[in-house]
This record gives structure tokens, sequence and C-alpha cells, in this order.
């Protein structure tokens, strides 16, 4: 069998587990032990690494629709799943000797953070000095390492940002991880205070924005020099489609079996209802669509090993509309879904939640990526990462 589909097999093999473990991993604030091994065993977490050092070295299109489907049981765990699997790829684009370090003894790690700048570096003899704190590090419970993104402080040059890679034995995890959505990912803040990092354990932040890597250099699969953005924009993308067609296939379920207190009429039979079914799954079509589009431009434009400054933006945009379509998709679920819905053990309270949490992300949110596409379309200058 092809293994893209054995695994997208095992995947949907494993959703009712998900699912029945939603709950529970939302009040645990953190994916369970035993998902984790779960994910790891079915060996989801090596679907970008190098087949060099015992991965896959499947494409995004995997990961995608791996995380899809978790998440349309449970979006902390598609969520979660998604980063582990992305992040492999990250290592992956790191200089040779970080990555025959970090894969020496197992084809995957499971790592955590996030590309904001928040930390501060020195140049010190054979690497950097690094102190920080950053939010966000969703997965870190169960983290070997933590990527921190900083400022590099001191040089001839002017001050520049480069990403870290800190294996948790030098990383302070801050249990603060209290929110309204996505409650199950376990985004605890991480610090850490004077860490070493040796030089080969860095890449420059711009050069990862730019797909001019390290990854181009050691691995000759384009995949591994495509822009970070563009790839780890597909983490997220997938648990909202998946959240909403977990939510439209909950709310037909619900309607099904729903009655109105007072007549005891079928809530099925009503015309709102059924409009309101023919516009969900309308929309969970209409995401699904969108998103594979994506990915399968990404995939092909990636086979140069370059990704136009203005494709990525066009695909940034889409991820905008995407997170919108998904959003307004489950509120528009939700309102005609009854009272019941919003009980804490109802799945659809916590897709509500959750989606209108990551609609939020500063990667997702329509208004700065509609900008960014749009500037580019005026040939101005986009005004940031692109």
């Amino acid at each position: 069998m092809d293994l893209a589909k054995e695994l997208i097999g095992r995947a949907h093999e494993l959703k009712p587990v998900i699912a029945a473990r939603a709950l529970a991993t939302e009040q645990k604030r953190s994916l369970l032990d035993e998902t984790v091994k779960d994910l790891c065993d079915a060996g989801f977490m090596q679907i970008l690494t190098p087949k060099r050092f015992g991965g896959h070295e499947l494409h995004i299109d995997t990961m995608v629709e791996v995380a899809r489907i978790f998440a349309s049981a449970c979006p902390s765990t598609g969520w979660v799943s998604a980063f582990y699997i992305g992040h492999n790829w990250l290592h992956a684009v790191f200089p040779e000797k970080s990555q025959e370090e970090v894969f020496a003894n197992q084809p995957y790690q499971l790592s955590a953070g996030q590309i904001s700048p928040t930390a501060t570096a020195v140049r010190v003899k054979g690497g950097y000095e690094l102190s920080g704190r950053q939010a966000w590090s969703s997965g870190v419970v169960h983290s070997d390492y933590v990527f921190f993104t900083g400022m590099v402080q001191g040089e001839d040059a002017p001050a520049h940002p480069l990403m870290f890679l800190v294996p948790m034995a030098n990383v302070e995890v801050i249990d603060n991880w209290y929110i309204t959505g996505m409650k199950g990912t376990g985004s605890q803040d991480v610090a850490v205070e004077k860490v070493f990092v040796p030089d080969y354990h860095t890449v420059s932040f711009l050069a990862l924005i730019e797909g001019k890597h390290p990854g181009g250099t050691v691995h000759a699969n384009p995949l591994y020099s495509l822009p970070a953005i563009t790839v780890l924009s597909f983490e997220a993308l997938p648990v909202l489609v998946g959240a909403l067609r977990g939510a439209a296939e909950n709310f037909l379920e619900t309607s099904r079996n729903r009655y109105n207190s007072y007549t005891g009429a079928s809530v099925a039979a009503k015309p709102a209802t059924q409009m309101r079914l023919g516009r969900a799954f309308g929309n969970v079509e209409a995401a699904d669509a969108l998103l594979r589009a994506a990915v399968a431009k990404t995939m092909e434009i990636g086979k140069s090993g370059a990704v136009p400054p203005q494709v990525r933006a066009e695909l940034r945009m889409q991820v905008g509309l995407i997170t919108k379509l998904c959003c307004d998709g489950v509120n528009d679920i939700v309102h005609g879904a009854g009272g019941n819905s919003f009980r804490d053990d109802h799945p659809l309270q916590r897709f509500f939640r959750d989606v209108n949490v990551l609609r939020t992300h500063a990667a997702l949110d329509i208004e700065p990526t509609s900008e960014l596409f749009g500037r580019m379309l005026l040939g101005m200058d986009p005004g940031g990462a692109v």
C-alpha cells in the first residue's frame, strides 16, 4: 500500500479514540500521554523527516490530511500533532550537524516553538548566549526541544533575528495555559536564561522566510527548500478545516436526534435546520477545496525549490480566507444547534471556542494577510515578512 494512504488510514482509525479523549484533553490542558504515544507509535511524527534519517520524507499534503482528520475529532490534538510533524521539517532545514545530532537515535523529535523574536542573544565563542521568554509553545509538555527566535545584540552588524534550537533540559516551562479555546494544546510560556546555543543549532530567520536556509543544500528534495512560513501555515490550516467538518458532522447527528421540547416535532423537519445543514456542508466542501488547492499549488511551485514573494503573499491571503470561512461556518452551525450544544461535555461548544481562539492567531487573521496581498498587487513594499 502507498505509505501516505496507509498513514491517512491509520489517522481515520484513531479518530474515534481521539474524539473520546477530547474532553479529558481539555481538562488536562495538554495532550494525554497515551495520545502522544499513539501518534508516535503510528509513525505520524516522521512524515516530513528526510529518509536519510529514517523518516518518510512525504510531502505536506500527508501532514495536512492527518491533521485535518484529528482536528475533526479534537482541534487541540490536530494542532499539536501538526506542529510536531511540521517541526521535524524545521529540524531538517537547520545546519547539517544539528540534524545529525537531533535525528541520531530516532527519525523524529517532539518540538515546540514559535517565530516571534521575543528572546535576545549575545555572541560568545562558538555560539550565542540566549535569554528570554516566549509564549504559545504548543505541545511543550511532551517536547524534547524548543525553537526560540531572538534578536542578536552586540555584533558589528545591526541587530538581526536568528532561530535557536534549545534542548528541553535547558528550558523553564511556565504553567500559565488558561484560555477559552484550544485548551488541550498545552501552549505554555517557556523561558531561558543565559543558555549557550552552539552555532550549528542556529539558523538565520530571514533565510527561513526566504527559503534560503541550509535545508536546500543538505537535501536534494525541494521540499527542504520551501520558505518556513509557507510550510508552517499548513500546520494551522487543516485544524480549522477539520474543526469545521467535525462541527458539521456533529450538527447533523444532533439534528437527527433533536425534538422541540414543547411540540415534540422533529427539528430535522424544519426548513431552517435543513438550510443550515446545507450551508454547513457546503462550507466544508469549499474549505476542503481551498485547502487542497493551496497545498497543490505549494507542492507544484515548490518543485523548483523557490516560492516567489507574490505567490507567498497569495498563499497567506488564502490562509486568511480559509480561516474566516471556517470560523463563520462553525459560528453559523452553533447558532442553530440549541442551548444544549453549549454544555461542557458537548463537542459543538468546543469547536466553537477553538476556532474563535484560532481566528486571533497572527498568521491566520484575514486583515493583515489581505493587506499584505493587496500591497503586493499594487507593487508596494509588503512592509513585513512574506
